[in-house]
C-alpha cells in the first residue's frame, strides 16, 4: 500500500523545487515557492504527530525507484566530473559559483550523535564516508518540500581500500521516527520532519536521525534528489542512442510526466510500448525507458541493465566539449534537483574517484525480506494511527541487519547496528 500525499497543487510539475523559508504553517498547507535559501531553524522538540495525507490506492504498487535515483545522483556527478575534466582553471572561471547552489549544508541538532572525526571539506582521501541518499518523485502528486522519500540509501564509500557499498533501506521499513514520536514508515521520516514547521532542513535532519537511531550508522553527508531533472538534462544534450535489446511493455505505467500527462489527474495511468532495437531517446523517452519495471522480459534485471545503458549513453555525451557547449543549461537543469552539503570540492573529488572505480568494488545489499542469513525483514500489516488506516509495512530483522551494517560500516559489534523494534 502506498501512502502519498493528496493535497491540493499550487505549483507546476515542471518548476524546479526549492527549499522554502516561510513561516511554520500546518501540516499539508500549500507552500509557496521562494528563490531564497532553505529554513535554517534548529529542530525543536515537537509535541504532537502532524496528521499524514490520506491513502489513496488506485491499481497497482507504484515502482520502487531506488535505482533511478541513484542514476540521477550519479548523473549529477559525472555533470561535475566532466566539469573536473574540462579544466581547474574552467571551473573556478565558469562554474564554482553556479554549483555552489546546490550546496545546501543541515546543521546537526543537539539529539543527533556527533561523528567522531570531523571531514575536511578539501579533500576526501584517506577515510572512509557515509552519504545518505534520498529521492523523491517529486511529480504532480506533491508540493515540495513536503514530499515521501521514496530512496533511503546509506552509500560507504572507503577512499583507502577503493570499494563502496550501497545499503537500501525499503520505504516501507516500519521503524521509530526520533522527535516526531511513534512508529511509521521510514518514507515518512523526511516528510514528518518537514511538515513540523514547513522546514526543508527539519526534514533532512528527521531523516538523517531517523537512520542514525535505528540503524546506528553516522551519516557524514547528505542528498536529496528529485526525480523530474533527468529528462531536462537529456534532452538539453540532444537526446541519447540506446539499442533496446527487447520490446518492453507496461500496461500500469503512471501518466504522472511529460507533456502529455493530465495535471488534474497525477494518478492516470498509460500503456508504455517500447520497441527492441537502436534507437534514439529524448528526454521522456528515456525516462520511460529507465522508469519502467512491469512485463520486462528478463524481470527486474533487465530495469538494472536498461538504467546502465542511459546511464552509459549519458557518459558519452559528457565529454569535454559538450560540458562547456551546455554548462549553463545543464546546471539550469539540476537546479531544484539536488541539494547536498558535499562541498564543491568533495564533488570534484567523489566524481573523480568514481570514474577510476571498478565496477567489482561496487557492492549492493538490501535491508529487506529475504532468507537465511539475508532475511532482512518481515512482511506485517498494521495499522498506523498517523493515516487512519491499515498499512503493508516491513518489521526490520535485527538480528540479521545489526552483523551487517556492523560490518559494513566498521562500527564494531559493540558500538552500533540495528535498534529497531516493532513497538
Amino acid at each position: 500500500m502506498d501512502d502519498e500525499p493528496t493535497s491540493k497543487i499550487t505549483r507546476r510539475p515542471d518548476h524546479p523545487a526549492q527549499p522554502p523559508s516561510t513561516p511554520p504553517v500546518a501540516p499539508r498547507q500549500n507552500v509557496p515557492e521562494t528563490p531564497h535559501p532553505p529554513a535554517m531553524s534548529p529542530v525543536m522538540p515537537l509535541q504532537t504527530t502532524p496528521e499524514m495525507p490520506p491513502i489513496r490506492k488506485r491499481g497497482k504498487k507504484r515502482r520502487d525507484p531506488t535505482r533511478i535515483a541513484l542514476t540521477i545522483f550519479l548523473t549529477f556527478l559525472v555533470l561535475v566530473g566532466g566539469v573536473f575534466a574540462a579544466g581547474y582553471y574552467f571551473y573556478y572561471q565558469n562554474v564554482q559559483e553556479p554549483v555552489s547552489q546546490f550546496v545546501h549544508p543541515v546543521s546537526r541538532s543537539s539529539n543527533e550523535p556527533q561523528i567522531g572525526t570531523t571531514p575536511s571539506y578539501d579533500a576526501i582521501d584517506g577515510r572512509s564516508w557515509n552519504l545518505l541518499l534520498m529521492g523523491s518523485d517529486n511529480d504532480g502528486k506533491y508540493t515540495f518540500p513536503a514530499v515521501l522519500t521514496q530512496v533511503m540509501m546509506v552509500i560507504h564509500v572507503d577512499t583507502t581500500n577503493k570499494t563502496v557499498h550501497m545499503v537500501s533501506i525499503p520505504r516501507d521499513s516500519w521503524v521509530p521516527v526520533p522527535q516526531i514520536g511513534g512508529m511509521h514508515k521510514i518514507d515518512q521520516a523526511f516528510f514528518l520532519g518537514v511538515t513540523q514547521h514547513d522546514s526543508f532542513d527539519d526534514g533532512v535532519r528527521s531523516a538523517r536521525l531517523t537512520i542514525e537511531s535505528d540503524y546506528g550508522i553516522p551519516i557524514d553527508r547528505y542528498a536529496w534528489v528529485g526525480l523530474s531533472g533527468f529528462a531536462r538534462v537529456i534532452d538539453t544534450l540532444g537526446g541519447v542512442d540506446v539499442d533496446a535489446t527487447h520490446p518492453v511493455v507496461d500496461d500500469n505505467y503512471p501518466d504522472d510526466t511529460g507533456k502529455g500527462s493530465d495535471p488534474h489527474d497525477p494518478y492516470a495511468y498509460k500503456r508504455l510500448y517500447i520497441t527492441p532495437g537502436p534507437q534514439h531517446m529524448n528526454g521522456s523517452q528515456a525516462l520511460d525507458y529507465v522508469r519502467s519495471r512491469h512485463s520486462d522480459l528478463v524481470g527486474d534485471i533487465g530495469r538494472t541493465q536498461r538504467q546502465q545503458q542511459v546511464l552509459q549513453a549519458l557518459k558519452q555525451k559528457l565529454n569535454v566539449g559538450s560540458v562547456i557547449d551546455h554548462l549553463p543549461d545543464l546546471l539550469k537543469d539540476m537546479r531544484g534537483q539536488v541539494y547536498t552539503d558535499l562541498s564543491e570540492q568533495e564533488m570534484l573529488a567523489f566524481a573523480n574517484f568514481g570514474r577510476a572505480l571498478d565496477s567489482q568494488s561496487i557492492s549492493r545489499i538490501t535491508l529487506g525480506p529475504g532468507s537465511g542469513s539475508q532475511d532482512f525483514g518481515d512482511y506485517q500489516t498494521v495499522y498506523d494511527p498517523a493515516v487512519g488506516a491499515n498499512q503493508d509495512v516491513i518489521i526490520p530483522n535485527c538480528a540479521n541487519i545489526q552483523p551487517v551494517v556492523s560490518n559494513i560500516f566498521q562500527l564494531g559489534i559493540l558500538s552500533g547496528g540495528c535498534n529497531v523494534s516493532a513497538g
